[in-house]
C-alpha cells in the first residue's frame, strides 16, 4: 500500500491509531507519469467526452455529478449552514426516495451528516424549521433557508458541472 501511495496512484485520506485506513483509489488520469495517448490507444471508449443533460441526468450515478452538488453548497451544510469537510459530508434528497424523490439536481442537496441523520423521511421544511425550533438557526438563517427551498424546486439553483454546465467526463 505504501508503494501505491508513493506513486500516487492510491491517496491516504484518513489514517487512526487501530490500523483503519481510508483511502481514494485515483483514476488513470489522475496519477502524475501516466500518458493519456497510451490510455486512449488501449480503452477508446475513456477518451470521448459525453454530453449531460442535466435536467435528465441522475445525479447520483456519477462522481462528477455528485461533487457538483457538493460545490453547489460551496462547503456548506444545506439545512444548517455549518462548514463541513470532505469527510463529514453527505448527499440527502429533499423530497425522500421513500416519497418517490428523483436523483435530480432539484432534489439532492449536500449535507452534513447529522442534519441527515436527524432529517431522516421528514420533507426539507420540516427540518429546517426543526432546526429553528431546537435555536441551530436565527430567524434570519431560517428564512434563507426556506427561499433556498424554494428556489431549488424552481430549478434555479442549478450544478457546474467541470467547466461548463453541459459537458463532463
Amino acid at each position: 500500500m505504501r508503494r501505491l501511495i508513493a506513486r500516487g496512484v492510491l491517496h491516504l485520506v484518513e489514517c487512526n491509531c487501530r490500523a483503519q485506513h481510508v483511502v481514494r483509489l485515483r483514476l488513470p488520469l489522475e496519477v502524475r507519469g501516466i500518458c493519456v495517448a497510451k490510455i486512449a490507444a488501449h480503452w477508446p471508449a475513456a477518451a470521448p467526452r459525453v454530453v449531460i443533460k442535466i435536467e435528465e441526468a441522475d445525479f447520483l450515478e456519477k462522481q462528477v455529478l455528485r461533487k457538483a452538488i457538493h460545490e453547489r453548497e460551496r462547503g456548506r451544510c444545506f439545512y444548517c449552514s455549518r462548514r463541513i469537510t470532505q469527510h463529514r459530508r453527505c448527499l440527502d434528497h429533499v423530497v425522500p426516495r421513500a416519497e418517490l424523490g428523483q436523483n435530480s439536481y432539484q432534489n439532492l442537496v449536500s449535507c452534513c451528516l447529522d442534519c441527515n441523520s436527524q432529517k431522516g423521511e421528514r420533507s426539507a421544511e420540516e427540518h429546517v424549521r426543526w432546526l429553528y425550533r431546537d435555536r441551530r438557526l436565527s430567524e434570519a438563517e431560517l428564512s434563507a433557508r426556506l427561499r433556498a427551498l424554494d428556489d431549488l424546486a424552481a430549478g434555479k439553483l442549478t450544478p457546474q458541472i467541470g467547466t461548463s454546465s453541459q459537458g463532463a467526463k
